[in-house]
């Protein structure tokens, strides 16, 4: 089958000495975070979630959590090659980066499932997510868990 998506390339063994560059702009924050996710599933997230009413915050809390398990079978089995495994390191960061996107650019989403949340905590989501997101990756690379098998 022919690759709908590329997949995140990195290395499969752990790299002794791996230097993390901080990112400080929301617009790097995303950039980091959207890496991990499939754009096609953000596409289509914010595309469908433009037309559901604003009104209906359990409709788009239910759609934003399938499309977080959508970016795990997307991911899965659209960016993988005949002559290679499943990205699983890809597919267990997928949806957790993907709820660090929505936290930071879907606010009014989470205001109306959280009634205290203010705009600056998706920020803080975001960068937290955009450090986080590479240490999990390394502990996943740490023990065995291929990405380009």
């Amino acid at each position: 089958m022919p690759l709908l998506r590329p997949r995140v390339t990195g290395t499969d063994k752990p790299r002794p000495g791996r230097i993390m560059v901080g990112v400080s702009s929301k617009d790097n924050l995303l950039k980091a975070i959207v890496t991990w996710i499939p754009v096609e599933v953000l596409t289509v997230y914010k595309t469908v979630d433009g037309f559901i009413p604003q009104d209906k915050v359990s409709f788009r809390l239910w759609f934003t959590i399938i499309s977080a398990v959508i970016c795990v079978f997307w991911i899965a089995f659209a960016t993988k090659p005949d002559n290679k495994s499943i990205a699983w390191r890809q597919v267990i960061l997928s949806p957790i980066a993907f709820a660090c996107w929505v936290a930071g650019m879907q606010g009014e989403l989470l205001k109306g499932v959280y009634p205290t949340w203010e705009p600056w905590m998706g920020t803080v989501v975001l960068g937290v997510g955009t450090l986080l997101l590479p240490i999990f990756d390394g502990i996943l690379t740490e023990v065995g868990l291929p990405q380009n098998a």
